[in-house]
């Protein structure tokens, strides 16, 4: 495959200016195309474009990509973050209920 040393990317970002998605060109085979209008796009390193963390980077107008570490800890934190379903859930409250009952409080 053909390899460029920067390509085109047109990049998504939220209102704080961190990069939520992205477009980039590719090799078809024949050429390098790119799927979307590139009079925003901004030329990127593929090795810069590999290390981005969505929510958590940033890119500046000369395509320099720049990572907030306390951010994508925090992004890391959440996603890896224990969501207790529902049945367990109800287990604890019920849990709850009983250990109430057994120091003595009245039932509802």
């Amino acid at each position: 495959m053909e390899e460029k040393e920067k390509l085109r990317v047109l990049f998504e970002t939220n209102n704080e200016g961190y990069i939520i998605g992205y477009q980039q060109e590719f090799y078809d085979g024949k050429e390098w195309v790119a799927p979307f209008d590139t009079s925003k796009a901004v030329e990127v390193a593929p090795a810069d474009l590999a290390g981005i963390c969505l929510g958590a980077s940033k890119v500046s107008s000369d395509g320099i990509i720049t990572t907030d570490e306390d951010k994508r800890a925090e992004l890391e934190a959440e996603a890896n973050k224990v969501i207790p379903t529902a049945e367990q859930q109800m287990l604890a409250a019920l849990y709850a209920r009983v250990i109430r009952i057994e120091e003595g409080e009245k039932s509802e």
